[in-house]
């Protein structure tokens, strides 16, 4: 594992118990721990949980489109687009003591859709209502579907949805916290796990592309699939999920193209950076491995590279789709691209071609861009 520095300074710095980290590479997996920790240690996951709610849908063969529940589509509760509030009616954020599902069921009539359908709102309600789909497409409790088509089959003997030892207990700079246990809403974190069990669950995610088409943007550098998110992090996207609860943070980053990934887990309420921490961890591709980049269609390549408009130079790039350093455009039409994701999302981009057909200007959400550099106005 590279530069095991940031984890002896995330664990000082954060004042953190105990910090363990796994990085996962061509089917290879290497760990380390620091504090209060051996490689063994479980801690709980938090909304990393959602992850797997996720695949065993996939495993259940669901219609994540269709709209099964009165909540909307299984996509949409995945991507957090259905407008549902974010936690359970009730007050169980304030006293920790949560619901179990009989109750939580019957508090859904006073369950409000927040925002209309299609906009990003986070909701860990939406993952109960998916736990109950799970219930209801095999018979089976979620927790046991997870545990026999997931957990057991890729010999994740460390994650387990009740704790055991040894695992880490949770504090708030110093001082312990809570046990809280989730109960009826497990669905949405209630997953205990090793730094190492993760890796090797990001590994396995990759093979999901299903879930890994952005379906809405909570801001310019995070887009949403299924159960999984997107985040621009040094120039990489990276997918996967964090998790926060009651004394305890962690995420998991996986790299698609370098097909690589890191976990980072902690004991502390308090924000740890463990992000940053990952997205640092994940290994980058080999130069040896690494694809060369697809072609680009001929109306496209006289498009690549710089252009210029208010005097700000934008770079465009083929890499299997058109894209900048801050967005994603997918054909429209005729030397027509739609701005898909990130600056201008929704608008155009016009090419604008001389006699010989080759491109001389670029129309972008009603500004020109031209090749001249510094081109302001």
């Amino acid at each position: 594992m590279s530069k095991p520095d940031l984890l002896e300074r995330a664990l000082e710095e954060h004042e953190l118990p105990g910090i363990s980290a796994a990085a996962f590479e061509e089917g290879s997996v290497s760990e380390r721990v620091l504090g209060d920790a051996t490689s063994d240690t479980q801690y709980l996951i938090g909304s990393i949980t959602k992850t797997f709610v996720a695949a065993a849908l996939v495993s259940l063969e669901v219609d994540l489109h269709a709209p099964l529940t009165r909540f909307g589509s299984p996509a949409q509760l995945l991507s957090h687009t259905s407008g549902l509030q974010r936690e359970l009616p009730g007050d169980a954020w304030g006293t920790l003591e949560f619901p179990d599902r009989e109750q939580i069921v019957d508090s859904l009539d006073d369950a409000e859709l927040v925002l209309p359908p299609g906009r990003w709102h986070y909701s860990n309600l939406g993952y109960f209502v998916l736990g109950e789909l799970i219930r209801e497409r095999s018979g089976r409790p979620f927790e046991d579907v997870i545990s026999e088509r997931l957990l057991d089959p890729l010999g994740l003997r460390r994650t387990t949805w009740e704790p055991e030892e040894p695992y880490a207990r949770g504090f708030n700079r110093g001082t312990p916290e809570r046990a809280v246990d989730k109960r009826g809403a497990r669905a949405s974190g209630g997953l205990w796990s090793t730094a190492g069990d993760l890796a090797r669950w990001g590994e396995h995610l990759l093979s999901y592309d299903e879930l890994h088409r952005p379906f809405a943007h909570a801001a310019w550098d995070e887009a949403w699939g299924l159960g999984v998110a997107c985040f621009r992090i040094g120039g990489r996207e990276l997918w996967g999920h964090e998790g926060s609860s009651v004394g305890y943070q962690s995420a998991l980053l996986y790299d698609r193209e370098a097909r690589a990934g890191a976990a980072v887990l902690t004991n502390a309420t308090q924000p740890a950076g463990l992000r940053d921490v990952a997205a640092s961890l994940v290994p980058l591709v080999a130069q040896s491995h690494k694809l060369e980049e697809p072609a680009p269609p001929p109306e496209v390549e006289g498009v690549l590279g710089s252009w210029w408009s208010e005097g700000v130079e934008h770079r465009f790039r083929w890499t299997g789709r058109l894209e900048t350093d801050d967005a994603v455009f997918v054909a429209a039409g005729e030397d027509r691209y739609r701005t898909v994701a990130g600056r201008e999302e929704g608008e155009l981009l016009s090419i604008v071609r001389n006699g010989a057909g080759e491109p001389v200007e670029l129309w972008w959400a009603g500004y020109p861009f031209r090749r001249e550099p510094g081109y302001s106005y």
